[in-house]
Formats: structure tokens, C-alpha cells, sequence
């Protein structure tokens, strides 16, 4: 797995300091256009399957048993620093705890393509595919600004389109400026359902598995 190693390890290394802020930012909430066109893009019927690749947290696990999904929490940010014996020679399956079997309608990816090179995107999209069932979707937040924060943020849902955005820290590193179409080419597999773009420097993407 040392196609996400470098890159990650590269703005957590550049974060000024890991120690807690004396005065944390307030955490934001913001309306989400994609998660109320997500509602009418799942398939209706049948209990959903959800994959979320940011850390567990209990206000999300009581938002979707609340919507009788099942949630699966892989924490793919956090599964990369924890102390692994062997964990560049893990497949992504393995860090993300995913039995082989497993097969998702949704994966929440947040903001972790602003910490992905192209490649590394294309390689996360390849192993979604093969664990996302055709026509599943995809959500994810590009920044658009020049700077991000040096870890992504934390996600929780504060309603079924709205999200609460908790930075980690106060450090600041260069955000990657995807444009619309790299972000389309680095999905392989996936195809561009909506984007929205949103006033706090935020666009938002649906893409859905196709096949």
C-alpha cells in the first residue's frame, strides 16, 4: 500500500504541530447539495450498504441505523498512521477490515481526494469498483482554494443534507486545484453523476459505479 504512504505522510510530516490548539477553530456547519441529490440517487428497497472512509464516530453510526443502513467504518486516514506490523505489504481490503465478500450502495470518501495524487485516486477507485455494486455511489469534497488543511477534516451529518465540518488542527498545506475533468479521468470505472459547487470552497461530486 505504498502508493497512499508517501503522499499522506508528505502533508502529515509538513502539519505544523500535532499538539491540541489553545483555541480551536469552531466546527462549521454547511448545507450539502449532493447529499440531497444522494437521496434521490440510492436504490430504493432493501437495506443499504454503506462504507465510510473516515473515522468512526458515534453521531454518523446513530445517523444511518436510524435510516436502516448498515455502516461499515474503515477510517482509511486514520488505518494509514496507526502502528501496523507489515502494513505496506496489506491489500486496502485488509486496512479497511472489508470481509472478501462485502459489496457497498455507497461510499462516503469525503475530502481524502485532496490528499491523493491522480494516481493515487485512480488506485482507490479501482479497488472501490470491485467492492461497490454496479450503480453505487460515490461522495466526495474537492476543495477548490489554494490552501487545505494539513488533515482532512472530520466529518458528522447534522441532518440528511447537512454536514459538520471539524478541523483537526490549524495547520495549512497547498490543496491539489482539481479541476472538474481530472477528477472525472482519475475514477475509473466511476462516472460523474452530479457536482455541485458550493460557497465555502467546496465542490462535491456523485459518481456512480458503472456496469
Amino acid at each position: 500500500m505504498s502508493w497512499l504512504f508517501d503522499r499522506i505522510s508528505g502533508a502529515r510530516r509538513s502539519a505544523p504541530s500535532e499538539a491540541p490548539l489553545a483555541h480551536p477553530p469552531p466546527r462549521e456547519v454547511h448545507g450539502s447539495l449532493a447529499l440531497a441529490a444522494l437521496w434521490q440517487e440510492l436504490p430504493p428497497g432493501g437495506r443499504l450498504e454503506v462504507l465510510d472512509l473516515g473515522p468512526p464516530l458515534g453521531a454518523n453510526v446513530e445517523f444511518w441505523g436510524e435510516a436502516g443502513a448498515r455502516l461499515h467504518v474503515g477510517d482509511l486516514y486514520g488505518s494509514l498512521f496507526a502502528e501496523r506490523d507489515g502494513s505496506e505489504n496489506e491489500s486496502l481490503a485488509e486496512i479497511l477490515d472489508l470481509a472478501e465478500e462485502e459489496r457497498f450502495d455507497l461510499v462516503l470518501a469525503w475530502d481524502l481526494f485532496n490528499y491523493l495524487s491522480r494516481e493515487e485516486i485512480a488506485s482507490l477507485a479501482d479497488f472501490l469498483r470491485r467492492v461497490c455494486r454496479p450503480g453505487a455511489l460515490v461522495f466526495a469534497l474537492v476543495a477548490i482554494g489554494k490552501t487545505i488543511p494539513a488533515e482532512p477534516y472530520v466529518f458528522r451529518f447534522a441532518g440528511p443534507e447537512s454536514l459538520d465540518y471539524e478541523r483537526r488542527g490549524d495547520g495549512e498545506i497547498a490543496a491539489p486545484r482539481w479541476a472538474p475533468a481530472e477528477v472525472a479521468q482519475a475514477m475509473p470505472g466511476f462516472a460523474v453523476r452530479r457536482t455541485f459547487l458550493l460557497r465555502h470552497g467546496v465542490e462535491e461530486y456523485l459518481f456512480a459505479r458503472q456496469g
